[in-house]
């Protein structure tokens, strides 16, 4: 039998619980730490006057079979919920639909050529299986090649605007290869409509399924836990500092994005922070609870100058049964950590999202509004620009006793349940094969 490690897990969002519990069962002692006081990070839930919300918008599509499989595997396969969705589009102050082909075949605004353009793009990016090349080709000049300029400088450069804060040329063309394999898996049937699912109870719910799941099998979860550094010991990581005290583990596992780790990491292994991309993209997001659905789609691409990225009416989805009927209605913009919405007054941020909400939406009265919050987080998603060496920062850094895992080493997939999941089935695996070969100091001596 392998003998039991200590185990640390710095971080438990999705990543570090479904991490802890993979390895508490391979047999190893894990401790699970966590800064703030519940588990779940950013696909955590909040009390929103009254009701229990996610935080953030959060759906599974029926190709997400790594969320799948983890609810059914900890018993919540049959709290599953899937949906047909809508989406919509926002060009020259009209709404247009765009669910399914006769939608797309009639897209007003792109001419019968560009609606052949985009049907070409759309295509070889489902069927293209590898992405290497693509690493190498600038999104936009990729763009222009397959879908022309009128679809280029109509609809991907506006919404590229907003999601990126204008700044995408260094992106490179594996962005929206991604995004168009994940979407391609949402839409089933012969119309091919998007569908949408979600866990009844939200992300939060299977979160707290799994740490109980851990819990049981061993895991010392402690939350509330805020880790002040790693200790190290002629090179190699013995643990961390907590509260003024060394935690000692055989293997820690830090699983923060970059900018936080700098504050976990010893000066002398800053140098790891190089493979690390250089920008990243937070979020502020109006929520409201309203009395009347806003627009008849679960999500809007706005492809005119706008102050939020897209306009999210999750209620599509999650129902509105936890909400006492009230809509749910996100208003994100996606932004870099240090964008003055980052820390302007929620009132001014509250005023100009809503107004821009006003002109998208026919039907959306301010009056509807039952109650309203923003909410920030000034780190979401890594930026990886094109070119840039190396591609994915390792997990295995080269430095006895220490992991690094964390949203930027999920590329060339987009950010979301399944491919951290995903992330975490793997770095477990390997974590466990190192672990095979640990020996006990008592038992070496």
């Amino acid at each position: 039998m392998t003998p039991q490690a200590r185990v640390g897990v710095v971080g438990g969002g999705i990543l570090g619980t479904v991490l802890s519990l993979r390895l508490a069962q391979a047999g190893h002692r894990v401790t699970l730490l966590e800064r703030g006081p519940n588990l779940g990070g950013l696909a955590g839930s909040m009390d929103f006057g009254g009701h229990t919300v996610d935080r953030f918008y959060h759906v599974i599509t029926p190709a997400d079979h790594q969320m799948i499989g983890l609810a059914e595997e900890v018993g919540l396969g049959d709290q599953l919920r899937f949906a047909p969705v809508g989406v919509g589009f926002y060009v020259d102050d009209r709404l247009y639909d765009l669910n399914g082909l006769a939608d797309f075949a009639r897209f007003p605004p792109l001419s019968p050529l560009g609606r052949l353009r985009l049907a070409w793009f759309v295509a070889q990016c489902q069927l293209r299986p590898r992405y290497d090349r693509l690493e190498h080709i600038p999104l936009e000049r990729w763009l222009r090649r397959h879908c022309g300029t009128a679809v280029t400088d109509r609809i991907w450069r506006p919404l590229l605007d907003s999601r990126f804060e204008g700044r995408h040329s260094e992106l490179p063309a594996t962005y929206l290869w991604a995004r168009t394999r994940r979407m391609s898996g949402a839409r089933r049937g012969r119309e091919r409509r998007e569908e949408m699912g979600h866990i009844v109870g939200g992300h939060q719910r299977l979160i707290d399924a799994l740490a109980a799941r851990a819990v049981d099998t061993g895991v010392d979860v402690q939350t509330g836990a805020a880790v002040e550094g790693l200790e190290m010991e002629d090179g190699t990581v013995t643990g961390v500092r907590l509260d003024g005290e060394h935690l000692p583990f055989d293997l820690t596992i830090a699983t923060l994005q970059p900018p936080a780790l700098r504050f976990l990491l010893p000066e002398r292994l800053h140098g790891l922070l190089e493979a690390y991309p250089r920008r990243y993209l937070g979020v502020v997001c109006v929520l409201l609870k309203t009395r009347a659905s806003v627009l008849p789609y679960y999500s809007l691409n706005i492809c005119e100058p706008t102050p939020i990225t897209t306009v999210v009416e999750t209620s599509h989805v999650v129902g509105t049964e936890h909400t006492d009927g009230l809509r749910l209605v996100y208003l994100p913009r996606y932004c870099d950590p240090d964008a003055p919405e980052q820390t302007e007054d929620d009132r001014a941020v509250f005023e100009r999202f809503v107004g821009m909400l006003e002109r998208v939406s026919p039907t959306f009265r301010r009056e509807d509004v039952v109650d309203w919050t923003v909410q920030r987080s000034r780190l979401v998603e890594p930026v990886h620009p094109v070119d840039a060496e190396p591609r994915v920062a390792p997990v295995w850094p080269g430095v006895p006793g220490l992991g690094l895992a964390s949203a930027t080493q999920i590329y060339p997939r987009l950010l979301n349940g399944d491919s951290v999941v995903d992330m975490a089935e793997r770095v477990a695996g390997e974590a466990i094969e190192r672990l095979a070969a640990y020996v006990p100091v008592r038992t070496a001596a």
